[in-house]
């Protein structure tokens, strides 16, 4: 039988995505992740480790787990492939970084809440040099949205489509996107909202153009506005 798109057999219809791959691609960049934090541990981890080192494990065995559930396992496409209409995510994750930020910030200030920096700030504060700038704007603007998409609005959100209704799936993605961030920083709480929000927008416009393009460009342009007023503070 030949081989079609990733391992299923021609004729063949492409096996459905589970939650459990998602889990399972994340998790497995959690791990890497953590060995990788091992490997390079001297009593500290720098800046430029967290990210050249770390953070680059954690995206990249959670790509590479996708794509092999994606190609060995004949499981279905998640829609990867770009579309020049694509870049203009761009500019709504850009709006999406600033709106967002405005609006957690007033609402902060209008109940006297003083929000803790979060541990990926913390870190990304203390980037110093060239080589570890350009570790944080690669891990952080290219790896990491391309690593959570695949597994938010990619595998889960496809995974839930086959269970829950279209705006079901995307308010429970939405949300788990919001927690884990959450789980994995406990300093992230002001931003749950936010990450909310834009769990719900990459969602829909997963619906309505049927593919990832846009969302990793939306998500992209979200993320680089955030790495961008880091890096010139």
């Amino acid at each position: 039988m030949v081989a079609d798109e990733g391992g299923a057999g021609v004729g063949m219809a492409p096996r459905r995505w589970r939650v459990a791959h998602a889990v399972a691609a994340f998790g497995a960049g959690l791990a890497a992740s953590l060995a990788a934090a091992g490997v390079v541990w001297s009593g500290g981890i720098t800046a430029f480790e967290s990210f050249a080192v770390v953070g680059a494990a954690q995206t990249l065995v959670t790509i590479g787990v996708v794509a092999w559930l994606r190609r060995a396992r004949g499981r279905e496409p998640l829609g990867l492939r770009p579309r020049a209409r694509d870049a203009s995510g761009l500019l709504l994750g850009a709006a999406l970084a600033v709106g967002l930020s405005l609006i957690t910030y007033a609402v902060m200030r209008l109940f006297g809440f003083e929000a803790t920096e979060q541990e990926v700030v913390q870190i990304a504060d203390e980037a110093a040099g060239l080589g570890t700038q350009a570790a944080v704007a690669i891990v952080a603007v290219l790896l990491a949205p391309l690593a959570e998409e695949l597994v938010f609005r990619g595998v889960l959100l496809k995974a839930l489509q086959g269970r829950l209704s279209p705006q079901w799936s995307g308010l429970v993605s939405a949300a788990a996107f919001a927690l884990v961030h959450l789980a994995l920083d406990p300093n992230a709480l002001a931003a749950v909202p936010s990450l909310f929000v834009v769990g719900l927008v990459l969602a829909a416009t997963v619906r309505r153009t049927g593919g990832l393009g846009f969302a990793i460009a939306t998500h992209t342009g979200f993320n680089l506005v955030g790495v961008a007023a880091l890096l010139m503070t």
